[in-house]
């Protein structure tokens, strides 16, 4: 399994989307043409051209042999390929991708005031408990909300089932140093997280059935992920 990253805001600048969304495949340019922000358009377009290139490096498949489709919950996977399995994430400047031989979902968040507000309403208990007995520093309050909401939305994204799947009817939380799957009280070993330490404002995890999920990721540059798709 492999793990990329990148700074798509700084990486990315408004000539290079241009340049690049005049090349990319119609049906992805439509997509990306849906946003009403450049913003939103530069993660849309880094999104699918780092997906593009994780899978290619990690699988040796050519550019021209992924083609994208979702399933009935919204979860893409790569047509005629049943081995290879990826999961990309944005949020602020960044965009994230895992990809390996099992199901993964990864999660990235930047934080935002506010958000421990609704942990109330999202969270299972074994979380809320764990949030009660956090500092009593609301800047590190707000981050372990953060890293426990990442934590949450890697293993929805991981089994592919969007939010039929109620938030609050499993938690995951952190027991002798490794993070585990909680549902009814019970702890199941079926799934395993890694937590990374990211930048200052974010929150980034994965969760796969696959163990072996790398204690670090990749930075890419746009140059990296571009000549991949041969847009430069």
């Amino acid at each position: 399994m492999q793990v990329y990253v990148i700074n798509a805001l700084n990486e990315l600048s408004d000539e290079e989307f241009e340049n690049s969304l005049s090349k990319v495949e119609p049906e992805h340019k439509d997509r990306i043409m849906r946003f009403h922000f450049i913003e939103d358009k530069k993660r849309a377009l880094a999104g699918i051209l780092l997906s593009e290139y994780a899978i290619g490096e990690a699988f040796g498949i050519q550019k021209d042999e992924i083609r994208f489709e979702k399933n009935k919950y919204g979860k893409p996977h790569v047509i005629g390929k049943s081995g290879v399995h990826f999961n990309i994430s944005h949020s602020g400047n960044y965009v994230v991708c895992a990809v390996g031989s099992s199901p993964v979902g990864i999660d990235v968040q930047e934080h935002k005031s506010g958000g421990l507000d609704i942990a109330d309403r999202f969270f299972s208990k074994e979380e809320k408990d764990a949030l009660k007995r956090a500092s009593d520093s609301n800047d590190e309050k707000q981050k372990l909300f953060y890293d426990m909401w990442s934590l949450k939305e890697s293993y929805i994204k991981c089994i592919g089932m969007g939010l039929s799947k109620p938030l609050d009817e499993f938690g995951i939380v952190k027991k002798d140093g490794e993070y585990k799957l909680c549902e009814n009280g019970e702890e199941s070993g079926e799934y395993h997280f890694m937590r990374y330490e990211f930048a200052g404002d974010y929150s980034l995890c994965v969760c796969s059935k696959e163990t072996g999920i790398p204690d670090e990721y990749t930075v890419v540059s746009y140059e990296e992920i571009a000549g991949y798709s041969k847009l430069h």
